[in-house]
C-alpha cells in the first residue's frame, strides 16, 4: 500500500495536481451542483437523503495549480448483514426512502455472488473534468480511496454501482479496479427517474490488495510517459 501511495504522489506531482482528503461530505454536494458535465448528485452521499457524516464518509478532491477541482470521488461505509438488501430496498440511495418511492428493485444477482456483509465500503460520486478525462485519473482515485478506506475503517468489501452507459466501456470499468462486475437489475430506477441497467462491482479485502500491484504498474507507466514527454519538450 505504501508503494501505491508513493507512485500516486509522483503521478500527481508530475501533473501539478494535489490531493485533498475531506470529511465534509456536504462540500462534495456543493461541488457537484456546479460541476461541468456531471451526472448530478448521487443521493447515496447526500446528507439530505442518506445518513452520511464525518464518521462514515469522506471524499477525495484532486485540484490543479489554480486550486480548481479536476476530479473527485465520494466514499461511504455501510455496516450490514447483507449489502444486497441495501440495493433492493433503495436504502443505498435513500435512507429512509421517501414516501413517494414505494417500490423496490428486483435484483437478479448471479447465484455465485457472495453475501457481502460486515464493513462494506461503497464508492461513487465520481467525476472528472472534461479536460482531464482519458488521462488515467480513475485508475488513481479509486485505488487510493480503497487504500485509505481500508486503513481508516478496516473495510471488508469494496463496492460500486455501474450504470449501462459506463458498463459498455471496458477500459473504464477495468480502471475502477474491482475484482468482479456482475449484472444486478434492469428496469425503472427511482433515484434517477429513468429506466436503466445496473451492475454491481465488488471486491473482497483480499482481492483489493491482490489488485494493487496491477494499479501500481499502470501508474508507473503513466509516470514514465510523463517524464518522457517533459524530456522531449
Amino acid at each position: 500500500m505504501n508503494e501505491f501511495l508513493k507512485v500516486s504522489t509522483e503521478w500527481l506531482d508530475q501533473r501539478g495536481l494535489t490531493l485533498d482528503y475531506n470529511t465534509d461530505i456536504s462540500s462534495w454536494v456543493r461541488h457537484m451542483r456546479t460541476a461541468v458535465h456531471s451526472d448530478g448528485i448521487n443521493p447515496t452521499f447526500d446528507p439530505a437523503h442518506s445518513p452520511v457524516s464525518a464518521q462514515n464518509s469522506y471524499w477525495l478532491d484532486i485540484r490543479d495549480r489554480d486550486g480548481s477541482t479536476v476530479a473527485c470521488i465520494a466514499v461511504r461505509m455501510i455496516y450490514t448483514a447483507d449489502f444486497s438488501r441495501h440495493i433492493s430496498s433503495l436504502r443505498l440511495w435513500f435512507d429512509p426512502p421517501p414516501p413517494e418511492v414505494k417500490q423496490s428493485l428486483d435484483l437478479v444477482l448471479p447465484a455465485e455472488t457472495p453475501i457481502i456483509s460486515g464493513r462494506v465500503a461503497h464508492y461513487g460520486g465520481h467525476w472528472v473534468h472534461p479536460n482531464w478525462r482519458g488521462r488515467e485519473i480513475p485508475g488513481l482515485l479509486l485505488p487510493l480511496a480503497k487504500i485509505l478506506t481500508l486503513d481508516l475503517f478496516r473495510s471488508d468489501w469494496d463496492t460500486g454501482i455501474v450504470f449501462s452507459k459506463n458498463a459498455v466501456r471496458k477500459s473504464l470499468v477495468d480502471s475502477y479496479g474491482f475484482a468482479n462486475t456482475v449484472f444486478c437489475c434492469s428496469g425503472y430506477f427511482p433515484p434517477a427517474n429513468r429506466d436503466d441497467t445496473l451492475f454491481l462491482a465488488y471486491s473482497s479485502r483480499a482481492q483489493t490488495l491482490s489488485l494493487m500491484p496491477h494499479a501500481i504498474m499502470k501508474l508507473r507507466g503513466g509516470c514514465r510517459e510523463e517524464r518522457a514527454a517533459h524530456s522531449r519538450n
